[in-house]
């Protein structure tokens, strides 16, 4: 896999979480996104504070782990994310 910047894991953390299965009601634990994200385990930290610290994630108490849950700003800035691929994206005629 090419080496991904900070903008890229934070949309693919985002869109993870977004996509959980309704199972886990759109909620994710760790673990589980850290797998999911390719991250490692300090990786994984670092970016869930960030995302946490910057009120795109939640965390909660969901028994038996903690869980972290998309917020609305965290839709809009995967909404945003779109928006610019879409703008970036090569037009074809």
């Amino acid at each position: 896999m090419p080496q991904r910047d900070k903008y890229d894991i934070v949309k693919d953390i985002l869109e993870i979480v977004y996509d959980a299965k309704p199972l886990f009601g759109n909620q994710m634990n760790q673990t589980r996104l850290g797998y999911e994200a390719e991250l490692t385990h300090l990786q994984t930290i670092k970016y869930l504070r960030l995302l946490v610290d910057q009120d795109l994630l939640d965390l909660t108490n969901f028994k038996p782990f903690p869980s972290y849950e998309i917020t609305k700003k965290g839709h809009r800035c995967l909404q945003l994310f779109g928006e610019l691929e879409d703008e970036l994206r090569p037009s074809l005629y």
